[in-house]
């Protein structure tokens, strides 16, 4: 299809109404000569190039066509098997474990937090961690072990900088 560009903007075809110079319009494209058009403000005529729109974007820039190379797209969270990582994970197993016989109301959040966050919920986790946080319950090691699993497992950003100790408590003991 054959495109043009009005006053530098993406080509596009020509439209059905163009504007002359002199305030005269004209109504059919295919009677449009190369000086009217070129008179009315536009230029070319232009043809994009082929390209792969699965992977690849085509820009106007500097009224010229570009390709560039889409990014990948991002990797899909996969709270399931972060939920599993955690129940199979030594540190987290103590820490549980320690937190039944000391907090039990913030061992069974921290449970239901795991349940809903391994369907993509994580509200329920991030407060019972925000809880142990306030509570000085969870060590510098232990909150960077999470998030290092998190991690493995693409959860989101968010996410793993809310697993982030703030700096004003910083509890280097181990976990209760």
């Amino acid at each position: 299809m054959t495109m043009y560009s009005l006053h530098g903007a993406r080509p596009e075809p020509l439209p059905f109404r163009i504007t002359l110079p002199n305030g005269f319009t004209r109504t059919d494209p295919s009677t449009f000569t190369e000086d009217e058009i070129i008179d009315a403000g536009f230029s070319g005529p232009y043809v994009e190039p082929s390209y792969n729109p699965a992977t690849e974007e085509l820009i106007w820039v500097d009224g010229a066509y570009t390709i560039s190379v889409l990014p990948p797209p991002p990797p899909i969270p996969r709270w399931v098997d972060f939920a599993t990582a955690l129940g199979a994970d030594t540190q987290v197993n103590q820490f549980i474990a320690a937190l039944a016989q000391t907090v039990p109301v913030l061992h069974l959040m921290i449970g239901v937090g795991l349940g809903q966050a391994a369907q993509g919920d994580s509200q329920t986790f991030l407060a019972a961690w925000a809880t142990a946080v306030s509570q000085n319950l969870i060590s510098t090691v232990f909150a960077e072990h999470i998030q290092t699993i998190a991690k493995q497992h693409d959860l989101p950003k968010g996410f793993v900088n809310a697993l982030q100790l703030p700096s004003n408590n910083l509890n280097e003991d181990p976990v209760p």
